[in-house]
């Protein structure tokens, strides 16, 4: 480095100059005094997710399921799958480097200024525009960001339920289960996939009968996976056959 040259500032922190006294701002001088709340935070964000992943989810298979949930549910939404935790960081690692190009450029002026003097890559990459820049309809650079997560978060998380629904409804995955009704003397013969559950129903799809259903948990005598065979187990016909052909 020659000397007297400035250092490039390769953070991906966006600028908080002028955004002190955004409510950003506030929330974050908030959660480092108290580090304790960032764990809350986070849970409450985790389950906002998970609920917002789980009405997409059932939308598929037309049940409401707010109607059926209860404040336990609320608090435990985002615990259910781990795919919300993937989704929350990635949300916040896409958005990060999305807007690293505009906070390279309001971090080190003279240099992005030589870079976009000797291309046009350069030129296009370190562009202001709506699209590289957090100034967006003139909103902070954190509030943009703050948005842009929010938004990345919910697109992907709508996205992997409506996919996951769709997969069970129309390809025939999802856990198979036998279900045994409080009163029945047997239990049901056909095979229903398991959805999900809530502290008092269980949801069900029927895909001979294409439709969804919520059974409360009180109505379940039992309920069972399908019998899955042994890992490397020989079928009995199969056995049976090269036994016979041997002896002969």
């Amino acid at each position: 480095m020659a000397a007297g040259a400035v250092p490039t500032d390769w953070s991906a922190l966006p600028v908080v100059q002028g955004n002190e006294d955004s409510v950003v701002m506030v929330l974050w001088r908030l959660l480092r005094q108290e580090p304790a709340l960032i764990v809350s935070a986070g849970y409450v964000l985790l389950s906002l997710l998970g609920l917002w992943s789980s009405y997409f989810f059932y939308l598929r298979f037309q049940l409401s399921i707010l109607d059926y949930l209860q404040i336990s549910d609320f608090l435990v939404a985002g615990l259910r799958d781990p795919a919300y935790a993937g989704i929350l960081a990635g949300g916040i690692l896409l958005a990060i480097l999305v807007g690293w190009p505009d906070t390279l450029r309001r971090r080190n002026p003279a240099k992005v200024e030589a870079l976009r003097a000797r291309h046009w890559g350069w030129r296009l990459l370190f562009s202001r525009t709506p699209l590289t820049s957090w100034d967006i309809s003139g909103l902070r650079p954190l509030t943009g960001l703050c948005i842009a997560v929010v938004g990345f978060m919910a697109l992907g998380a709508a996205i992997y339920s409506l996919d996951k629904a769709e997969n069970i409804r129309d390809a025939g995955q999802g856990p198979k289960v036998t279900l045994h009704l409080a009163g029945d003397p047997a239990p049901l013969k056909e095979e229903a996939r398991l959805l999900g559950s809530s502290s008092a129903f269980v949801f069900l799809w029927w895909p001979r009968q294409r439709r969804a259903e919520a059974v409360p948990i009180s109505a379940i005598k039992r309920m069972q996976s399908v019998v899955l065979p042994v890992k490397g187990a020989v079928a009995p016909s199969v056995s049976a056959s090269r036994t016979k052909t041997a002896a002969e």
